[in-house]
Order: C-alpha cells, then structure tokens, then sequence
C-alpha cells in the first residue's frame, strides 16, 4: 500500500501545504478543498502504478519509476499553488517549483528508458543527465526570485515582478525546447531499438503538441504567459514521463496518432474560434456555437484521420494481419501459400519475396508472382536460430546486425546473408520441440525501422505458422523418405545383383583359399624386413591399385600377394594366378577372350602373373589396357570391378623396362612396388620357419610334429640359403626324410650334403715385390739358339 511508504507521505504533506495556504487566501475554499482530497488519492494511484515490477511483468528501470512519481508529485504542487490567490510571489516561487520539480523528473525518466532486450544496448549517452541538469539550473532562476521577492519582502531587496514574469516563460519555454531536443536525440540513437521508438516518439509529439498549443495561445494574449506555459511544460512532462515508464509501448503509438489528429485539425481550430471571439466579443455565442460544431466535426474525422499517420493501419501491417488471417485455412500449403501472398502485396516489389524457411526438412517456401506456391532445397545459417530467439518477439532485422557488425564480427557473414537476399527482418517459428524454421520479410522500398506493433503482429503469424508447420513438415519429411526409400530400393536391387554373383563365384571359398596361400609368408613374420612387406603390401592392397612385387631368387610370392588381395576391395573375390613362363599363357588370343581370359576369370578379385616380364610384348599390353579401364565409371552399380593385378619379377619395374624386358606400356600401370625380402634379411624369422615347416612335414608322413636339436638349428642359422625359401625348403624335407628320431639332427643335415656357407674372408693384399726383381721381370727373355 502507498499509504505505508514514506516517500508518498512526504509528497501528500506538502501537497496539503500548498492547499492548506491557498484555502487560506482563495475566495472560494470549495476548490482547494477538493484539491486536498482529490490530488492525494491521484498521488496514491501513481505510487501504485509505479511500484516495483513483478514476475511477468515488463522491466522498467527503478530510476524511471522515481522519476515519474516526481514528476506527478511536482504537477500536484504546481496545481496546489496555482489555487491560491494571484499576485503572491510564495505562491509563484512554490508553482515554479513543481514546475521545475516535473520537467527536470521527465527528463529523467526519458534518459532511463526501458529496453526491450535483445543484442542492442543503449549508448551510454542516451543514458546522460545533461538535459535534465541544464532545465534544473532554468527553473532554480525561476524559483530563486520569487522565492527572494516572498522571504524579503519588506528589506532593502527588491524584485520587479515583471522579471518574476519574464524568468517564468523563459524557463518554460527553455524547458519545452530541451524536452523537444531530448526526445530528438533520444529517437535519432535509439530509432531502431523495438518499443523504444514508440515511446520516444510519444514523447517528441507531446512535447511537440504542448509547445504549439502553449506559444500561439500566449503570444496570440489568449492567456497570461507565465501561467499557460508553466502549465504547458507540466503537461507536456507528465505526457512524456507516462510515455517513459507506461507497461505496454503500443498504447503511446495509440494516444500518439490521437494527439497527431488533434494537433493538426483540432489546435488550430480552437485558436481561431478563440481568436475570434476576444476580437468580436459581441459574436462571441454565435463564434462559440460555430466552434462547436467545428469540434464536434473534428471528433466526428479524428479516428479516420489518425489512421495513416501510425504503423498500425500502414500496408506491412495490414498485410500481415491478412496474412494471419490466411493461416487459418485448414489445408497446410492454402493457409501458407495465402499467408505468403498476402505479405507479398506490402513489398511493392515484384522481385522483393518473402519466404517461409523450415529446417526439417531444409527447404525455402515462397510464391511467384502468379501466387503459385514453390518449394525448393536451401540451408539457413544456423547462427540465425541462436540470435533471433534471444530478440524480442523472436525477430532478428537487418539494421541490428548492421549496428553491430562494427563490435562484433560474428554477425557479419550473416549480414551478408541478409544482404544477399534483400532482406528486412527474419522471425522465429517455434514449437515445444524447438525452431521449425523463420518467416523472412523483404526489405523492398522500405526505409522505416519496425515498430513494435508490427514485431508482435509478426510473432502471432509464426505462431499460427507454427502449427501449419507441424503437419506441412511432417507431409514434406514422408516424401521425403518416400524418395529416399524409392533410391534406396534401387541401390538395393543392385546391391543385391551385386551380392549374388559374388555368391555365385564362390566368395568364401575364394577367401579360405588365399588366406591359406597367405598364411605361409605370414608364418614367422618377425623382422622388421618382413613386417615392412607385409605392412607395404596390405597399404597398398587396400588402394586397389596394380602392384608390383620384387622377388628374389627362391621366394615365393604367392604368399605375399595373397596377403595384398585380403586387404585389397576384391578380398572376397577370386584369387587367380598365371604363370608368365607358362607357354600356355603366351596365347595372346586366350588373353583377349572374355570367357577364357585370366582377368575375366579374376573378376572382382585378385590376378596375380607369376614373372610378368616373361610374357610378350602383345600379352603385357593386353594386361596394361585392363587396368586402364579400372578408371571409365560403369554405367550400372552392380557390374562387377576389374580384378587388381600383382605382376612378380626378379629385378624393379624400372630394370626391366630399361632392359626391353617389361612393356612401357604395363610398366606406367606399376606405380606401386614392395621388394620380398630374402632369408638373409630375416635372420630373427629364420627359427620359426624352420620349426613351422618340419612340423607341418612331421604331421604330413608321421602323423606328428617333428623338431629340430639346438646343433642342427644354429647350423641353419649360420647358413646364408642364397635360394632363400627353396633351399630352405629342400634342406628341412630331405633332412626329415632321414631323421629317424623325432628331431632332425646334424648328422641328417650333414647326410644331405648340408654344410655351412660361411662369411667370405677379406682378400689379404698381394706381396709387394722388390724394385730389382719388377725389373727382371719386365726384360724381355732372350731367346737361344
């Protein structure tokens, strides 16, 4: 209750001070009695309207709420000291007072503004005190000699009280230009801000209307200056603190277009009827009647008259109330098309459009000129959702992001966006699960920032948008998906032409066989020698490319292209090998049949030529054009890939080629290459090797696994096995052939003619030879007859 606050007890006392003197001087006491009653309750009604604000209600700043119970405290005072008797400077200084009390409280409340949030902040001079200091130091003039004229009244200190007179309209009239400037300055910083702009447009016509009705009534002598201005100020500081600090910004631009209508047909009427009246008084009633029936036209044309002069009734406005009113169609795609036609008339623009974005799925919705209704794929940037919810009414303009692309980079790309798209303003289109998309406005030929009343007129279009979003987006998602499962289901079809041959061709049993013919290079593969091979030949079995594999004389390299075709796309495929020195590979013809040749048989999977450089010339280009055809896309998905080709040689590509061996024409093919490593680089290998093959030959003829004594192993290791694998094959199988034991001994291996090769020894230098005995030697032999 204002009853218990403080300071609306000290405003009632000296509002009953001032009415309690003027009932002592008026001449009729019934006015200020009812000023003692009624101008308290008044003040108890603005304490209660400017309490502080409550969860659910609009922010308004502390200050601006003190401010305007200032404000209305001091047009109380002025009014109480205005009932007393004319001619007493006590009561001139007290109406200077209030006066000086409510203009310097509206400036106050006008420099505290509420905002309504979002990315802008209010400059920090739009915050200043400056308008409010300078009316202050007006108005203590004002006061200060009235005041001094009323304490010392009957000294030696005098004052005309025509300069009372002069500082009182000077300081009104200082006082209305500096709420005009103020609310200028305030609507040329903060013109773009959303609510702001209302109210300090309300507070630019008010201070406006007061100084036009005010200064023609007193230089016109309507009235006494120093009373009609003073009065003027406090109306004009009460109209703008209310337009401060009122909940709801939209009732300003309500009374503001009401004020506009009367300012621009009523004032001027009023004045002229007055006008007319003090120059004719002998007319007066008739000029009277006259203005009546001119007032009452005025009233009969204000409605209609303000409509133009406000956004509520402007064209974006009414094109987006027809467009809410087109939401309520019930077919999804009628409501929106209707909707987006009838933004389209505000545009005046045939290339300005607006659209309607949804993110799931990603498409843009808009209407042609005809009003046909498209739908195409586009993405938004994400950023745009993340800004525009914290905005108010969820809508994000382009002249924000164009404020702040100087402070803060991060909006410049989606500026540019707007930009790009000659766009105005995007808002957010929400539901309980989060934003379904944002309606885009075009900027057309429009140049006015947007109003709050258009703002929340918007909003209530995307929410109706929102629930015709709900069931169009679910219609567009199962076509969607219908798409999807219909190119699904032809990628299946092949998929499963596809998965069919390779059953057909036996892929498992191709896998099982290559992974045993792999199994043996992969059979004590501890030296860094043969882990590099291996890791080289799966490298670059994965890329599916020709390869080319270096192999010494006595390894085998089956194994080794075995472990490249597992690794390799084809690894479920067939693993074929030739043999280049096969006569019955030199069939040129047999190369080139679709039905006999290798690289038909190896389709899918693996070729792999034994000793390609054998080949002919004819053969290998047959060869090198196969693989050109690895790189031409087939037309169907299912057709099978071309085998990838492993080519063996005992010397690099670059060898053969250079020796007439290889075709250039193959050789270009083989960019990739691993050299075999040979026994002698896999000494840490060498153990289990031996101890994997006499095993595997013990199980074969005896049912058991043979071993070998520690004697006969470090012989073997100290063997160099120049034939690498297929010496070391021929020792172990013909050594556990003679084993009688279930280990190979020494005396087995020295039984098949094994015997260590060991290091060569340094050639020692040749003796040198005496001078004298070089010189005999070089005599030529005399012959005898």
């Amino acid at each position: 209750m204002p009853f218990r606050e403080r300071s609306y007890l000290l405003a009632v006392l000296a509002i009953a001070y001032g009415c309690l003197g003027a009932l002592a001087t008026a001449e009729k006491p019934l006015v200020p009695l009812l000023a003692l009653v009624l101008l308290p309750l008044w003040l108890a009604e603005v304490w209660r309207r400017t309490r502080p604000v409550r969860t659910g209600e609009r922010p308004i700043d502390p200050a601006a709420l003190r401010a305007a119970r200032a404000c209305h405290f001091g047009a109380c005072l002025w009014v109480a000291a205005r009932l007393g008797a004319p001619g007493r400077p006590a009561y001139d200084a007290l109406a200077n007072l209030g006066t000086a009390v409510s203009a310097t409280a509206a400036l106050v409340s006008l420099a505290r503004l509420p905002s309504e949030g979002g990315l802008l902040a209010p400059a920090p001079g739009t915050r200043s005190l400056d308008a409010a200091a300078f009316a202050g130091l007006l108005w203590g003039i004002a006061v200060a000699l009235p005041g001094t004229r009323a304490l010392f009244a009957t000294s030696s200190v005098l004052v005309d009280p025509l300069a009372i007179d002069y500082a009182t309209t000077t300081a009104a009239i200082g006082s209305l230009l500096v709420l005009v400037a103020a609310a200028t300055r305030l609507r040329v910083e903060r013109r773009i801000e959303i609510g702001v702009a209302d109210r300090v447009g309300g507070a630019l016509a008010f201070s406006l209307t007061a100084l036009s009705v005010a200064l023609p009534t007193a230089l016109t002598d309507l009235a006494s200056p120093d009373r009609v201005l003073p009065a003027a100020v406090v109306g004009a500081a009460l109209a703008c603190s209310w337009a401060a600090t009122t909940r709801e910004p939209t009732t300003v631009s309500t009374a503001l277009r009401g004020v506009l209508a009367i300012m621009i047909l009523g004032v001027p009427t009023a004045l002229l009827v007055a006008v007319a009246a003090r120059a004719f008084p002998a007319h007066a009633g008739p000029i009277a009647l006259v203005g009546s029936a001119i007032a009452i036209v005025v009233g009969l044309v204000a409605r209609d008259a303000a409509k133009p002069l406000g956004p509520e009734q402007s064209r974006w406005l009414d094109a987006v109330v027809a467009a809410s009113r087109g939401a309520l169609q019930p077919d999804p795609d009628a409501a929106i098309r209707a909707a987006l036609v009838a933004l389209q008339a505000a545009a005046r623009d045939p290339n300005a459009r607006p659209e309607l974005f949804r993110n799931d799925p990603e498409e843009v919705l808009s209407v042609d000129v005809a009003g046909y209704l498209h739908v195409t794929k586009a993405q938004a940037p994400e950023r745009i959702y993340a800004l525009a919810a914290g905005e108010p009414e969820r809508t994000l303009r382009v002249e924000v992001l164009r404020a702040l692309q100087v402070r803060r980079p991060d909006v410049r790309p989606l500026l540019a966006w707007f930009e790009a798209r000659s766009a105005f303003s995007a808002t957010l289109i929400l539901d309980e699960e989060g934003p379904l998309g944002f309606i885009l406005l075009p900027k057309g030929k429009r140049t006015a920032p947007m109003t709050l009343e258009e703002a929340r007129a918007v909003r209530l279009l995307a929410d109706r948008i929102s629930a015709l979003f709900a069931v169009s987006s679910a219609l567009a998602r199962s076509r969607e998906r219908e798409l999807v499962a219909t190119r699904k289901a032809v990628h299946l079809d092949a998929e499963r032409a596809r998965l069919e041959q390779i059953i057909h061709l036996s892929s498992g049993r191709n896998r099982g066989r290559a992974e045993l013919l792999a199994r043996r290079a992969r059979v004590g593969a501890y030296s860094p020698a043969a882990r590099f091979a291996i890791d080289e030949c799966e490298r670059l079995g994965r890329t599916g490319e020709p390869l080319f594999l270096v192999c010494p004389p006595g390894v085998d390299p089956i194994g080794w292209a075995a472990i490249a075709h597992g690794a390799s796309p084809g690894e479920s495929g067939p693993f074929v090998v030739v043999d280049g020195t096969s006569s019955g590979e030199h069939d040129e013809e047999r190369w080139r049949d679709e039905a006999r040749s290798p690289l038909a048989l190896a389709d899918g999977g693996t070729l792999v030529v034994l000793d390609g450089a054998a080949l002919p010339a004819g053969v290998q280009d047959v060869v090198a054009r196969s693989l050109g055809r690895r790189h031409v896309p087939d037309e169907l998905a299912s057709s099978i890939p071309p085998p990838m080709i492993v080519v063996t040689g005992p010397e690099t590509v670059q060898a053969l080629t250079i020796g007439g061996r290889l075709s250039p024409a193959l050789a270009g093919r083989l960019r990739g290459s691993v050299e075999l490593p040979p026994i002698a680089a896999r000494a840490e290998d060498l153990r289990s090797l031996v101890l994997s093959r006499l095993a595997a030959h013990g199980m074969k003829r005896h049912g058991q696994p043979l071993g070998i004594e520690a004697a006969a192993l470090a012989a073997l290791l100290e063997h160099r096995f120049p034939g690498n694998d297929a010496e070391l094959d021929d020792v172990l199988i013909r050594a556990a052939e003679l084993a009688t034991g279930p280990v190979v001994t020494v005396k087995d291996l020295r039984a098949v003619g094994f015997t260590e090769i060991p290091e060569p020894a340094p050639t020692p230098p040749p003796p040198s030879v005496p001078a004298e005995a070089r010189r005999r030697r070089s005599r030529p032999a005399r012959s005898h007859r």
